[in-house]
């Protein structure tokens, strides 16, 4: 495909046409880089074979199906091209952190929908202009923050047993502890995942199981 030497491909993998329309908008006067957008990972991953993409940026649309896509499209990407920008698109905080802590492989950076558009813009600018893992703020330091807060053991057993359909007290009989102990290893769990309620935590531990993370 005939590309101009000095501009950059990014795909962006985007359901919603608002958003995209929004995004190239944003990027319409910067001629660093050439944006193409892709309905699904298949379409990027049929493309990425003939284009040489300096970095994708996966915008989630909310859905668990949605997160499993953009965590095996991290994972193959990073297996066959490491060095390409792995950027992710989310909805909220709890969001970003969820992503983070599932992911089997580095992040680049993690960009807020929901931020102002200036900063919305300036941090993506940054993340594909970094030649390091992410750039210099708060927003996109949640691979650093979490990579310290993994799920022990325990907590995974638990969250095994939770999609298994056990309740707190059965769990705790089980695992032969105090109702107490189980109902604190849940709610650490919680928090290192960024949900705050039961559906987020089995979303999240439905999610690791797909991806083969309990041990």
């Amino acid at each position: 495909m005939e590309q101009f030497s000095d501009q950059l491909n990014i795909a962006v993998v985007e359901t919603c046409g608002l958003i995209a329309a929004g995004i190239k908008a944003l990027f319409a006067k910067q001629s660093q880089y050439r944006i193409t957008f892709f309905n699904s990972r298949d379409e990027f991953m049929q493309m990425r074979a003939h284009v040489p993409f300096h970095g994708v940026i996966f915008s989630l649309s909310g859905s668990r199906e949605h997160r499993r896509d953009c965590l095996q499209l991290f994972s193959e990407i990073a297996s066959l091209q490491p060095n390409m920008k792995r950027i992710v698109m989310v909805n909220d905080t709890n969001e970003a952190k969820l992503i983070t802590q599932l992911s089997q492989t580095i992040i680049n950076g993690v960009v807020n929908k929901d931020s102002p558009v200036a900063r919305f813009y300036d941090e993506l600018s940054a993340l594909l202009n970094d030649s390091g893992r992410a750039a210099d703020t708060n927003a996109n330091h949640w691979y650093i923050s979490n990579s310290t807060r993994l799920l022990s053991p325990t907590e995974r057993v638990i969250l095994r047993y939770l999609t298994d359909g056990y309740s707190v007290s059965q769990i705790a009989s089980c695992l032969e502890r105090n109702i107490k102990t189980i109902r604190a290893h849940k709610f650490n769990a919680m928090l290192k995942l960024g949900v705050n309620n039961d559906a987020g935590l089995l979303d999240a531990a439905d999610i690791l199981r797909y991806r083969n993370n309990f041990l």
